[in-house]
């Protein structure tokens, strides 16, 4: 049996994941969330899952509570469940070795966010690129600011700065533009 951990926050999107592996899903929002978005996968059987609203915004707040969670279950569950935490972040990295440490399985699962998508299915990622790649450089969001409206606008995200910065994020890791202060650089 499995039991998932899910950092929405950090992932935008339960799209990418198969919830039907789970005997329970735990789904941990930031305070500006306020909806899940469960993607186009439609599920045959009932999934046992409980959602924890974060009610307040501060650095790393979700991640404690996520650990939180974590101690309680490893505490009152038997060893043959397993925890899967599903996070980008790898701060999680030494509680999963913790907790693997006395006698659970224990890991943390990344969620691919690479353009390279095998069914030639479009993410609302890879269309953000399409979008700012047609457009002609100088025309481009050239600040922070001006990027993070853009974001909001192109993908109808309002008032969630988290969501925003995870798109911002990944438009970085994915090396279609550099950060420096408030700059913006497209590469």
């Amino acid at each position: 049996m499995k039991w998932a951990f899910i950092d929405y926050e950090n992932i935008g999107s339960l799209e990418k994941i198969d919830l039907s592996l789970y005997e329970k899903v735990f789904i941990f929002l930031g305070s500006k969330q306020p909806k899940v978005d469960f993607g186009s996968k439609r599920y045959t059987k009932p999934i046992n899952i409980m959602v924890i609203q974060m009610k307040t915004t501060q650095p790393n707040n979700l991640d404690f509570h996520l650990s939180y969670y974590l101690g309680i279950y490893d505490n009152e569950t038997t060893s043959d469940i397993e925890f899967e935490v599903i996070s980008n972040d790898n701060g999680f990295m030494p509680l999963v070795a913790h907790i693997k440490s006395n006698g659970r399985i224990c890991k943390r699962v990344q969620v691919s966010t690479s353009l390279d998508n095998i069914s030639g299915e479009t993410t609302p990622q890879s269309t953000l690129i399409t979008n700012l790649k047609s457009r002609p450089k100088e025309k481009r969001p050239q600040s922070v600011t001006s990027l993070k409206n853009y974001i909001g606008a192109h993908m109808g995200i309002k008032d969630n700065d988290l969501v925003i910065q995870n798109h911002l994020n990944y438009l970085v890791n994915a090396k279609v533009l550099a950060v420096s202060g408030n700059n913006v650089t497209y590469k």
